[in-house]
């Protein structure tokens, strides 16, 4: 890239000192004999493919600033293949054509700098409406290809009609909950709509995008308006910064949820392009009531959520970690909530921190010591190695939560699931071949008070299929 980029310097400047005319030459007309001839350009006297080849090692930016050196560059720098692999790399699946733009590169510029929204897909925030900072939400993005726009909906579950009640054979005591979970997108209200034209032509790092939806038309609603946020680096960040997501959840950058002036001043979005935060964003809602006609209008009860996504890494499946994902829980009167099921090898249990000092979440390893007799109970089965994916911790988080356990907290850890955890392995009909493991969970009263761990001497049953 400097190498390029000390070509273009050196394009810039064709005439040598000797061809500028004598300050003492009144004609101020350059002699033939002392014209010379420009230095050609040795990257424009390559093949126009291969030219293609190294632009096509070049990111968005780079190509707006080749495009601004000649007219030669900027005829490559606008090739549309180069710009429909920017749009491609943040979809799902590849798209046969641009439309309704009528190019790659205008659709590119359309919805810049948010392509990293259906690109990561899958965002939780740290509330879930406005001033409700427990329960929380999680949206899945997308990019709908007939209008040309972003959309994010609100993923929802119901505990469907099949939940069923029964006592465990092994254990009477316990009542075991079946459930069968409809999920699905609440498309009536979308959280996020970027339709073409909506972003302005400059400014895009500070503008805050209004989401005009059919909603929008009526006197009073709930207004929101989309922006980019800063993160915080991790040289920076300490016990007492209201971070998000938490420092329990996986992430890649963390951001501030917390501001006095609600994220109004400039410090808290992107300078310059190398500053987007491109996990995390934030939505500005508030409640608008207008008056017959519209021609005044009340703003009332302002918030702001912020948004974070998941390295895929930490709850895709594979032969090693098989029950990572993201799950639904049934959680009674609460309804359906969201978890994610992350697996950390005995490895990495042992070289992670996995408590940080001032969390929300340190105390739930202090109020029991792990290696009380307490956490010891029967083992009927003992296991000479653990089977494929049946080792280290496994943690369940809350992605969504309710008002007695928030989202962003443990609701339960299997400290190990392998052979040092292990209870036995279920017979009775209903879980035959499940592995019982030793395990905590976290309840708390309402409003997240007087936090508790109860340790299960029965422990997790885990059944998949």
């Amino acid at each position: 890239m400097e190498s390029l980029r000390r070509l273009f310097v050196a394009s810039l400047a064709p005439l040598s000192a000797s061809s500028l005319p004598d300050e003492d030459d009144k004609s101020g007309q350059l002699e033939p004999s002392a014209m010379t001839t420009p230095t050609p350009f040795p990257l424009l006297a390559l093949p126009n493919e291969i030219i293609q080849q190294i632009l096509g090692h070049l990111r968005p930016l780079d190509l707006v600033e080749l495009s601004l050196t000649c007219q030669s560059l900027r005829s490559h720098a606008v090739n549309d293949l180069l710009w429909a692999r920017f749009v491609q790399e943040n979809l799902p699946a590849p798209q046969s054509s641009p439309s309704p733009c009528h190019t790659w590169r205008e659709l590119y510029t359309a919805h810049y700098p948010y392509w990293f929204l259906p690109r990561h897909k899958i965002w939780f925030a740290d509330k879930a409406t406005v001033g409700n900072g427990l329960a929380g939400q999680l949206i899945f993005a997308r990019y709908d290809s007939r209008l040309g726009s972003i959309e994010a909906y609100r993923l929802v579950a119901e505990i469907g009609r099949d939940h069923k009640a029964e006592l465990w054979e092994w254990n009477p005591s316990v009542l075991i909950h079946k459930f069968n979970p409809k999920i699905r997108l609440f498309l009536d209200n979308p959280v996020i709509k970027l339709n073409l034209g909506d972003l302005s032509a400059t400014r895009r790092l500070h503008q805050e995008v209004l989401m005009q939806r059919e909603a929008d038309q009526r006197l009073h609603g709930i207004r929101s308006m989309l922006f980019l946020s800063r993160a915080i680096p991790k040289e920076f960040q300490d016990s007492t910064m209201s971070l998000w997501p938490p420092s329990i959840v996986p992430a890649t950058n963390r951001v501030r949820n917390e501001s006095p002036t609600m994220f109004k001043g400039e410090g808290h979005k992107p300078q310059h392009a190398d500053q987007i935060c491109q996990t995390n964003f934030r939505l500005r809602k508030w409640s608008e009531f207008r008056s017959q006609g519209g021609r005044s209008s009340v703003r009332m009860g302002e918030d702001v959520l912020t948004f974070s996504t998941l390295p895929s890494d930490c709850y895709t499946p594979s032969a090693e970690k098989p029950y990572q994902g993201i799950w639904v829980g049934d959680y009674a009167s609460h309804g359906c909530e969201f978890l994610l099921l992350t697996q950390r090898s005995p490895k990495e249990t042992q070289e992670q921190d996995l408590v940080v000092p001032g969390s929300p979440s340190t105390y739930l390893y202090g109020d029991y010591d792990r290696d009380s007799d307490d956490l010891e109970t029967e083992v009927t089965t003992i296991e000479a190695e653990d089977p494929p994916g049946c080792s280290g911790r496994l943690e369940a988080i809350k992605l969504t939560g309710d008002p007695h356990v928030p989202r962003g907290e443990h609701t339960w850890i299997a400290e190990d699931i392998g052979k040092g955890g292990l209870i036995r392995v279920a017979d009775e009909r209903n879980f035959k071949g499940a592995r019982i493991v030793k395990s905590w969970s976290h309840i708390a009263a309402s409003g997240f008070r007087d936090g508790k761990i109860l340790v299960s001497y029965q422990g997790v049953i885990y059944s998949f299929a």
